[in-house]
């Protein structure tokens, strides 16, 4: 039995499979311009959460279409609070022919944080810290068997 997550998704954004979890896909129309930082033009992915946080009670992975930041770096493609049980996924720096494989693999990430699991040194594992989307696309979308043990030992 694979950890359980919930994905809440726009209308724009098609559904993908999530390998590594049992996921719930439900789409909802989310407001992505109540977040924006008026003075970057980009969401600010900690003020995203905490706002998404009050209305989850298991682990659950929201997709944003904006570009995200968190304070003192450029930008992130998500964030993740594991005490809130939330994290979110920002497309914009997603974009382009490998969108639905970076989608997952994002997805993938931030749900591996929801569920303990920190950066891996593995340049394959979907845990491995993206720094850029090179980063991203080098990577798998699936957990390496270190982070794999982690995973189930914190989920059962």
């Amino acid at each position: 039995m694979r950890p359980r997550l919930t994905v809440v998704a726009p209308p724009s954004v098609e559904t993908v499979v999530i390998p590594e979890f049992d996921v719930v896909w439900l789409v909802k129309e989310l407001d992505a311009s109540r977040y924006v930082d008026p003075l970057r033009g980009q969401c600010r992915a900690d003020a995203v959460v905490k706002a998404l946080s009050r209305s989850v009670n298991t682990p659950t992975v929201f997709i944003l279409e904006c570009d995200g930041y968190y304070p003192g770096l450029n930008f992130v493609f998500g964030l993740a609070v594991p005490h809130l049980k939330t994290a979110v996924v920002f497309t914009a720096r997603l974009r382009g022919p490998q969108f639905r494989e970076r989608l997952v693999k994002e997805i993938t990430h931030e749900a591996g944080h929801l569920y303990g699991l920190g950066h891996c040194s593995d340049p394959s594992c979907v845990m491995y810290f993206s720094n850029s989307i090179y980063d991203t696309d080098r990577k798998s979308a699936f957990f390496c068997e270190r982070c794999r043990r982690r995973l189930y030992a914190f989920f059962r």
